[in-house]
């Protein structure tokens, strides 16, 4: 069984991850190889996902593409499929869709997987109609959590196509001895510091702007931390201005993108994840494989993941009051911060696993060639 996933990306983030997870495991299932197929746009090229499929061992290959629409990379899947005896495209991603779709002609099973919707501007909820519309065409459609079933139910995306796969993570490339010396002194983080970090890209949907306000109020009572703000995007300028704003921009650390997240999780004191919209960020999985406490927003499938004051600390979007609360309670009480860190890796070893993960869609692959 050969599966080609098709992505168009725009770096390495949570539905990358996910391809790659996902094709890590199926790879060990018998008789299944899956192919990481990335569409390069010239325009703006990223091919970090491509780097990290080699650096796990995975196969891959990269379609290129000019403009919105270039029939030549229709024509180059379309090659690919034929030549390399392609069973089943799984696709991510609106441009992934579309030209996955286009690419098959119908003549082989199409799945696709929608990570995510994000919808706050204009453009973004002109791309989610039109996704609406290709989607409905795939033979079978998966979504993250229920949250993102129920929009697509709600654009007309028949409900007897799609199917629930939660996303799922490596445990063991986080539960495992990590050195934090070099990363503490390539950010200046002395002993006595204690680290807030979160991961993700600088996009509104992430909620940044309330993790820094909530911070400004936290350094009022303790100068001795360092929140730590992992990963690029639109707004860091934006961001970045915001911390000279509140005066705190020497507490605060943009470290860019990076690719040592297992080492820059294993920094951090708490987690948190001031999200404003999501489906099931693989980072939560991430940070709780770590052990460490996490603090969220009560989005998507975070619910589901972390039940609050259990395995870690649920709080409603946008409460710049709450999130401050969470992170000084957890401050000043490390026995609670190692007990939910503790819960949370039970949890996601046991429910959130990339076995796991995989299973449910080699299952259904297998359901679409039948």
């Amino acid at each position: 069984m050969r599966i080609l996933h098709l992505i168009s990306s725009s770096g390495l983030f949570g539905a990358e991850r996910v391809v790659i997870e996902l094709s890590k495991s199926l790879r060990w299932i018998d008789d299944c190889q899956p192919i990481v197929g990335v569409i390069k746009s010239l325009r703006n090229p990223h091919t970090e996902i491509v780097e990290e499929a080699k650096s796990n061992g995975l196969r891959t290959i990269i379609f290129s593409c000019e403009g919105k629409f270039d029939i030549k990379t229709i024509s180059e899947i379309r090659k690919f499929v034929k030549r390399d005896k392609i069973d089943l495209i799984h696709c991510h991603g609106y441009k992934g869709n579309f030209y996955g779709l286009l690419a098959s002609k119908g003549t082989l099973p199409t799945l696709t997987t929608n990570h995510n919707w994000l919808t706050k501007h204009w453009k973004l909820k002109i791309y989610c109609f039109l996704d609406s519309l290709w989607i409905r065409h795939f033979d079978r459609v998966v979504a993250v959590s229920e949250e993102i079933k129920g929009e697509m139910v709600k654009y007309r995306v028949p409900e007897e196509k799609i199917a629930i796969i939660d996303n799922g993570i490596d445990i063991e490339r986080f539960n495992r001895e990590i050195r934090t010396e070099d990363i503490r002194k390539e950010f200046g983080l002395t002993e006595n510091i204690k680290v807030v970090g979160t991961i993700g890209s600088l996009e509104f949907e992430k909620g940044h702007i309330f993790l820094l306000k909530a911070a400004k109020e936290v350094l009022a009572f303790n100068r001795e931390i360092k929140f730590l703000i992992v990963g690029e995007g639109s707004l860091r300028k934006l961001l970045e201005d915001e911390t000279i704003n509140l005066g705190i921009e020497k507490e605060v650390i943009f470290t860019g993108y990076r690719r040592d997240i297992a080492e820059m999780l294993a920094v951090m004191d708490i987690f948190v994840l001031p999200s404003v919209k999501e489906g099931l960020p693989m980072v939560i999985l991430e940070a709780m494989a770590s052990k460490k406490p996490v603090i969220a927003t009560k989005v998507g499938a975070i619910p589901k993941v972390i039940q609050n004051e259990e395995n870690g600390i649920v709080i409603e979007p946008q409460d710049i009051n709450g999130l401050r609360d969470a992170i000084m309670n957890l401050l000043n009480d490390e026995e609670k911060r190692n007990l939910l860190g503790c819960k949370g890796y039970y949890k996601v070893k046991k429910e959130f696993s990339s076995e796991i993960m995989s299973k449910k869609y080699f299952m259904l692959y297998r359901e679409l060639l039948s």
